[in-house]
């Protein structure tokens, strides 16, 4: 479940999806034609990438409404509604599909104001704080994880039970050991979050999203 997130957070999320348009800005009354570039069935969402300039990753309910509305290689009317948005096909009277969560971190990331300052962990001045978590799933190419991802929060999400998902590699694999890492945040670059070990290596965290209903 989302918290509430303050007004200019909700504005950044509006700006940063209208910026994935290479039509002209998005508004709540006006609907905008994005492409799914790719649709797969994954740890309970439907993982898709829709067109845009950039593209963007979201991950959707794997029921209802959103598995009626998309479809590989198809098209789906995007509304700039919400935190995140929302889908729909070109039927009038069709129901809406709302995300559970995104990927393209930086691109949130970038659309909204940065802090003037912060000291994390031991002083640092990149945002670091100690992330807890277990596996859900896994494929060959990524991991989903779920726990408590406490910098999370700083793009609109209740950080205590959400859904991280980072690649399925060694470098990874080294960070999931014992269910809890350093969680780093950074203003700028990529990653935008990651998780730590040693020796010195970070492991990207590709998307965040509420757990998917049961």
């Amino acid at each position: 479940m989302l918290r509430a997130v303050p007004a200019w957070s909700i504005a950044s999320i509006a700006a940063v999806l209208a910026a994935c348009s290479t039509v002209g800005p998005a508004t709540p009354f006006t609907a905008q034609t994005r492409y799914v570039i790719s649709l797969a069935t994954r740890a309970g969402y439907l993982d898709a990438t829709l067109s845009g300039n950039p593209e963007v990753r979201f991950l959707f309910p794997a029921r209802g409404a959103c598995r009626d509305i998309l479809e590989p290689e198809g098209t789906v009317e995007y509304w700039a509604r919400g935190r995140f948005g929302e889908i729909s096909n070109p039927d009038p009277e069709g129901r809406p599909c709302v995300p559970l969560g995104v990927g393209s971190l930086e691109t949130w990331r970038d659309s909204g104001p940065r802090p003037t300052s912060f000291t994390g962990t031991s002083g640092s001045p990149v945002p670091r704080k100690t992330a807890r978590f277990s596996e859900i799933w896994r494929d060959e190419s990524e991991i989903f994880l779920r726990g408590r991802f406490p910098l999370a929060s700083w793009i609109g999400f209740r950080s205590d039970d959400i859904v991280a998902v980072v690649p399925n590699s060694e470098d990874c694999g080294r960070a999931l050991e014992g269910g809890e890492a350093t969680m780093e945040y950074r203003f700028a670059g990529s990653p935008a979050y990651a998780l730590m070990m040693r020796p010195p290596a970070r492991c990207p965290i590709r998307a965040f999203a509420i757990p998917p209903p049961r």
